[in-house]
């Protein structure tokens, strides 16, 4: 038999070792840290000790270089049993210090007995064994343990294979054992197993928790445990005396203390009975007993070891489920304290981000920062507060803010700004403070009083926005906003301000003012030759020649592109409105050095003066736009006064523009037809479709009238789209009725032409009727070839190529130049009613018919006479040489229902 120290702070660490080796015979000694071990060690000599590391008052690293130091002491063998360190730190450790031998927690019970063996026999001990016949379960994992107790041999079969089956069912328990971790499972793997083993007809056992008293699990077989569950801590009668017996009760059926154990009427009570506690060295477990009927072979000594055999396993493996338990428990405490310390340190992590983030805000930030204690006195500023101010940290530290002020604002201000600090914490506004060079310049400032958790002051923090370039920047958005930006002049916004209050002052002096218009003739010429640059270059100098002439209660506006506009607020008769005109004309008149090149243009005005022409803004300028238009008609680089009828005049081509809008939605158009005939035979050999509009509110309008206006507006795109679908829409609509299959000719815009459309529109419309191509003929005058020449002529070259036809209208009467006739493709020249007029009589309109026909034919060109209303007429120009002749001698424009008559007939009599 050999002594054994085990070392270790943690009682469940040296329960588990008791209870491992308390079968054996050795003698167990225990001590909760190295001090207390050294002194058990001089007092009993242990021939091993199994030792922690990591342990309270003396580790087990001094402990054991303590004993090698002991020159008595040094031979002790030793086994360090330790899960702090890594087991590569712990084999150095051990070798530094002469023990051979390292276990970690948590080890196998073989690896731990091995272990053990090997030292004691080391140490020249004889290795221990326990007192039970059978030999120790072998220690296996969970994943290794049976799931169910396997078939055993019969353990009452005859002597020759009792001890076989006794063995084999003893150790399939201890495997299942060792597997088990619910004490369920291990009081009914134990009761199965123990009933075979002892061929007992009854049994029951008893588990107590820790405090080795109260009832944790109580079970039998052959019987209810409820029958003994009230007495199972009975100390006075059976079952609970069993743990005051220091040994084995064998007590056959006349023994007076079987009497009193409980057992179910009407059976007869047990022949023979065999009990006793359930404990290791250190600890009760429980108790356990088995019986037999009556006439049943008495339990004898061999049935009594292979008893204590069963309950020393059971209490080993009690001991281990109860460990278990314990390491479950601390391992679940350890697992919380883990996730607990992880959390802390993440939230302490996080915190230190936190801060490190609000040092970088701090820092970084645009805002200027200062914190100042609870008397105001600054104690720390950020870099912008150094950038905005000018004052390093160093010159502002320990001062009062009240050094930055700028005196611009009030004590009161600043009262009303601590009152609103001491009654809500918290002030925000603007504050005008100088920075250290002098300059006074405008804060956005928020300011927040910082209180403890008592509510007490600590600390004020203000946070504040340079806002010297924003209030530069509102300045100069104000001025863009009143001001055009490329002359610098007031806009139409603020020259209506102005000449709001010029009219309030004029009216209550009674004095007159005067608005003179003015428009720069022919600015695009500029921008098209030059460039914008030099347009723009030349607006600002227009800009401030105007400015030059205007007196210090006089304003000069730009309106628009090219439009300026000077008021007169000083202005006593008519003649000193027409002396600032002329001079405005004359100064704009002046030569523009402009990229190297003086340049000239010209300056239109028109006048409006209050109270005669207006009494209000819009008024004034109506008249002067009015006056303007007028002076552009009638030519420009002049000025003109507004009259009344020019209003009239501007109000009805606005209500026209108006109505011309809507007129093509409500199909107030039409088309009317004047036919083309023979100068011989009055045979129709074509029409010309001419616009109509009939206004419901206005009625019969002149093509003189709202031409032009189409024109001027941009409508006549949308309208000669229309007039030329619906010319070829009629014509096939008639062809396919049967008529007459003639041309019809449509007059086309150079707006049309310079709009580039015109192909595409024809080609949409002859697809879109079904019309041929032949029988659509395009009117057009010379000022279509006096605009963008080479566009025009891709144009009508690709009409030709349709095979559309294309005439010359109004020829003489523009600059009928030649060059044209022999540049672009026509088969049709049209002489203008003005030369047929007095054909008869004004022998030079004889001459230029006569020459124009010959012109005709020398290009091979068809003629049309235009305007032919008398017989002479026709019959001179019959004379001449032209056969096809279009005016009111024949028809005048017709409708669509009276020239469908017409084309039935076929001619015209006269």
């Amino acid at each position: 038999m050999a002594t054994i120290l085990i070392v270790d702070d943690r009682p469940s660490n040296r329960a588990y070792l008791l209870a491992l080796l308390g079968f054996t015979a050795h003698r167990l000694l225990e001590a909760d840290d190295g001090a207390t071990a050294l002194e058990l060690v001089r007092a009993h000599r242990p021939d091993l000790i199994i030792t922690d590391i990591l342990m309270p008052k003396m580790d087990g690293y001094e402990f054991v270089q303590r004993l090698r130091a002991d020159r008595e002491l040094a031979a002790t063998r030793v086994i360090f049993y330790s899960a702090v360190y890594a087991e590569r730190e712990t084999l150095a450790m051990a070798r530094s210090c002469g023990v051979e031998r390292v276990l970690s927690k948590p080890s196998d019970a073989d690896a731990i007995m091995e272990a053990v063996n090997a030292e004691l026999v080391l140490a020249g001990a004889a290795p221990g064994t326990p007192p039970a016949p059978a030999a120790p379960c072998a220690a296996t994992s969970a994943s290794d343990a049976p799931s169910a107790l396997p078939d055993t041999p019969d353990t009452c079969a005859a002597p020759e294979g009792q001890l076989n089956a006794r063995l084999a069912a003893l150790e399939a328990m201890c495997l299942q054992l060792v597997g088990e971790r619910e004490v369920d499972g291990l009081v009914t793997c134990f009761l199965k197993a123990a009933g075979r083993i002892l061929c007992a007809d009854g049994l029951a056992l008893c588990l107590f928790e820790r405090d080795e008293r109260s009832v944790r699990h109580l079970s039998a077989h052959g019987f209810d445990s409820a029958l003994v569950a009230p007495h199972a801590g009975n100390d006075l009668r059976l079952p609970g005396a069993l743990v005051h017996a220091r040994e084995a009760l064998l007590l056959s059926a006349s023994d007076p203390l079987l009497a009193t154990l409980p057992w179910p009427a009407p059976h007869q009570r047990p022949g023979a009975f065999l009990g006793m506690a359930v404990r290791d060295l250190q600890h009760l477990h429980g108790w356990m007993y088995f019986v037999r009927a009556p006439g049943a072979a008495p339990f004898g000594e061999e049935d009594l070891r292979w008893a204590s055999a069963l309950g020393a396993h059971l209490a080993v493996a009690y001991e281990n489920l109860n460990l278990y338990q314990v390491v479950q428990r601390h391992a679940a405490q350890l697992q919380l304290e883990a996730t607990a310390r992880a959390r802390a340190d993440a939230a302490l992590r996080e915190s230190e981000h936190r801060l490190e983030l609000a040092r970088q805000v701090f820092d970084s930030t645009q805002e200027a920062i200062m914190m100042t204690d609870a008397c105001a006195n600054i104690v720390a500023v950020n870099p912008a507060f150094e950038r905005i101010t000018g004052y390093s940290e160093a010159e502002a530290m320990g001062q009062n803010p009240r050094f930055l002020r700028s005196g611009r604002q009030d004590a009161g201000f600043y009262r009303a700004m601590w009152d609103s600090l001491a009654q809500h914490g918290q002030w925000r506004g603007e504050l005008w403070n100088r920075r250290k060079n002098g300059e006074i310049f405008p804060e956005h400032t928020s300011i927040s009083a910082v209180r403890d958790d008592a509510g007490k002051l600590t600390a004020y923090v203000s946070v504040s926005s340079d806002m010297s370039a924003l209030k530069a920047a509102h300045n100069q958005l104000d001025f863009l906003s009143n001001h055009d930006a490329l002359t610098q002049l007031p806009n139409r916004s603020l020259f209506h301000d102005r000449l709001q209050q010029s009219i309030a002052a004029a009216r209550s002096s009674g004095r007159q003012l005067a608005l003179l218009l003015v428009n720069v003739d022919r600015l695009s010429r500029i921008n098209e030759s030059l460039g914008h640059a030099a347009g723009d270059a030349l607006l600002r100098e227009v800009a401030r020649r105007a400015s030059q002439i205007a007196g210090p209660l006089d304003t000069v506006a730009r309106l628009s592109g090219d439009e300026f506009v000077l008021l007169l607020s000083s202005c006593d008769d008519t003649e000193d409105i027409i002396f600032s005109a002329r001079r405005l004309i004359d100064a704009i008149a002046q030569p523009h050095p402009v990229d190297g090149h003086d340049v000239v243009v010209t300056g239109s005005v028109g006048i409006s003066v209050f109270p005669r022409d207006g009494n209000g803004p819009g008024d004034l300028l109506k008249a002067a736009d009015a006056a303007l238009a007028h002076q552009k008609e009638e030519g420009r680089n002049g000025f003109r006064f507004f009259k009344g009828e020019m209003n009239d005049q501007a109000l009805r081509w606005l209500a026209l523009e108006t109505r011309l809008r809507r007129a093509i939605g409500r199909d107030e158009l039409a088309l009317h037809f004047q036919p083309q005939v023979a100068t011989r035979d009055g045979r129709v050999l074509g029409m010309e479709a001419l616009l109509r509009w009939d206004s419901p509110e206005l009625g019969r309008i002149s093509p003189s009238d709202f031409i032009p206006l189409a024109e001027d507006t941009g409508l006549i795109l949308p309208i000669g789209d229309w007039v030329i679908h619906q010319a070829c829409r009629q014509n096939k609509a008639w062809q396919d009725a049967g008529l007459a299959h003639v041309p019809v000719a449509v007059n086309v815009s150079a707006h049309q032409f310079k709009a580039g459309t015109v192909p595409a529109v024809v080609r949409a419309a002859l697809q879109e009727s079904g019309l041929e191509a032949r029988y659509l003929e395009v009117e057009l005058t010379e000022s279509v070839m006096m605009g963008d020449t080479s566009a025009a002529e891709a144009q009508l070259a690709e009409l030709r190529a349709m095979g559309v036809s294309l005439s010359l209208d109004d020829f003489g009467t523009g600059y009928s130049s030649l060059g044209y006739l022999s540049r672009f493709s026509l088969d049709k020249l049209k002489i203008d009613q003005a030369f047929v007029r007095n054909i008869t009589a004004d022998p030079r309109s004889a001459a230029i018919a006569q020459a124009t026909i010959a012109l005709a034919e020398g290009l091979s060109l068809r003629v049309v006479a235009e305007g032919v209303e008398t017989l002479a007429q026709r019959d001179f120009l019959g004379r001449i040489g032209c056969d096809v002749l279009q005016g009111y001698l024949y028809s005048p424009p017709l409708p669509a229902r009276e020239m469908r008559e017409l084309l039935q007939a076929g001619r015209v009599a006269l």
